[in-house]
């Protein structure tokens, strides 16, 4: 293990925090992620979905479809997900759920260069805490383009890499921006020392389906490429990619760290600084247009 490695798992070793209800209870976790993208939502409530058709990119376990359907009276929602396990389970919650009879609402399996939608047939594509694990992004930028009718929107909330946990490993390294202070190898390196300590408490993500801790998964990969998981998307480089898929940015809002008042103003104030302020955006919400 190189030196950095190895400062980075003593550092995080000591650090490592007490696991959140919804990370080790998948309950919970259902119930904390409805409320998070409902929160989420909030960014967006001034577009009114009534009678148009919705595309919920992502949709998971289909939450925010459901939320849509039932809330802001769509003519339809399509939720897509790459995962056949999660799709299923949308599936089972639409069956469960009681829905206005005028709203459909369907999910399909998507593909990682296809929405299976058709041509200038949805109205709103809703893009909400996804596009960081989208590893290809200007195929799907192409594709948001095509599915999109005229005047059709793109609503996004997106974390970008370069923030302090855009690797979205916190559970286990402890280091804000520590992609950018000890490197990836050195991250990979000390999160599959850590994974084996006793102390550290697996989550919900690293439980067969029998409850037990699954094998180390971190010792097979040294770099987010390998992981397929993070796309390290700054934010220069997506500001390019939409312009080349052919769509047109219509608002740009970013945001820093929250807390207290002084904690945010803190945020907004390095989030201003010229070449770094970047690394202080937590997350952004954005609106894409199609001409």
């Amino acid at each position: 293990m190189s030196l950095r490695a190895a400062l980075l798992f003593e550092i995080s070793r000591r650090g490592l925090p007490e696991p959140a209800k919804r990370t080790i209870d998948y309950t919970a976790y259902q119930d904390w992620r409805k409320q998070s993208l409902f929160t989420s939502w909030g960014a967006f409530d001034h577009n009114d979905l009534r009678g148009k058709d919705v595309l919920d990119f992502g949709c998971g376990d289909g939450a925010l479809s459901l939320f849509l359907a039932t809330e802001k009276l769509p003519g339809s929602v399509i939720g897509v997900d790459l995962e056949p396990a999660a799709v299923e389970r949308a599936r089972a919650a639409y069956r469960s759920a009681q829905l206005p009879q005028s709203v459909s609402v369907e999910f399909r399996l998507g593909s990682v260069d296809r929405i299976p939608a058709a041509d200038r047939s949805i109205d709103f594509l809703v893009a909400l805490d996804c596009l960081e694990h989208v590893m290809s992004p200007l195929p799907i930028f192409r594709e948001w383009l095509r599915v999109l009718r005229p005047g059709g929107k793109c609503l996004i909330e997106w974390f970008p890499y370069k923030g302090p946990w855009g690797p979205h490993m916190e559970s286990l390294i402890t280091v804000p921006w520590a992609h950018v202070l000890f490197g990836q190898e050195a991250m990979f390196r000390a999160a599959e020392r850590l994974y084996e300590l006793p102390e550290f408490v697996p989550r919900h993500w690293d439980l067969d389906a029998d409850g037990k801790k699954k094998a180390n998964k971190w010792r097979q990969w040294s770099s987010f490429r390998e992981q397929g998981y993070i796309n390290e998307l700054d934010l220069g480089t997506f500001r390019s990619l939409v312009r080349e898929a052919g769509l047109e940015i219509d608002r740009l809002h970013a945001h820093s760290f929250g807390g207290s008042s002084l904690r945010r103003a803190i945020g907004r104030t390095l989030m201003g600084l010229p070449l770094i302020g970047e690394y202080f955006m937590s997350y952004t919400t954005i609106e894409l247009g199609r001409p």
